[in-house]
C-alpha cells in the first residue's frame, strides 16, 4: 500500500492510524473551535460572543447528524423542505440535480421573505416601526 503526500492510499482512502470511528464526536471541542477560535477573535462585544456560543451549541450537536434532516430548534412549523433526496436517487445525481434544478425549486417552492422564527426571533420582530 503506497500513500501519496496527502496521506491517502492509491484507492483514495485516508490513512490515519489514530482514528476510531466508534468514538463519540467531540461536540464540545467543535463548538469551541467554531464559536471561540473561528469567530471569537473577530467579535469584540461580550454579548455577541455569548450569542455565537449559544448558536454553536444549538447547531453543532448530535442532532446535526441525526437521520432526519437538521432544522433549527423551534422551526418545525415552517415549511422549509429540501427539494431532493440526493442519496437515494437511482439516476446520475450530477445530471439530475443541476444548479438550475435547485434554482427552480427555490423560485417556486420557497417564500420570498423568511419569517422571524427562521432566525430564532419572536414573531414581533416582523412588525415594522
Amino acid at each position: 500500500m503506497v500513500a501519496n503526500y496527502l496521506g491517502r492510499t492509491e484507492d483514495g482512502k485516508v490513512i490515519d492510524e489514530t482514528y476510531d470511528k466508534k468514538q463519540p464526536i467531540p461536540w464540545e471541542a467543535i463548538q469551541y473551535l467554531i464559536a471561540q477560535c473561528n469567530y471569537g477573535g473577530r467579535v469584540t462585544d461580550d454579548r455577541d460572543r455569548k450569542l455565537i456560543d449559544v448558536y454553536s451549541k444549538e447547531i453543532f450537536n448530535e442532532n446535526l447528524i441525526a437521520p432526519e434532516k437538521w432544522r433549527p430548534y423551534g422551526t418545525e412549523e415552517l415549511k422549509y423542505n429540501y427539494p431532493a433526496d440526493e442519496q437515494n436517487t437511482k439516476v446520475d445525481p450530477i445530471a439530475l440535480f443541476s444548479p438550475e434544478f435547485f434554482y427552480e425549486a427555490i423560485a417556486t417552492d420557497m417564500e420570498s421573505s423568511d419569517k422571524p422564527l427562521a432566525f430564532g426571533q419572536h414573531v414581533n420582530a416582523e412588525i415594522n416601526s
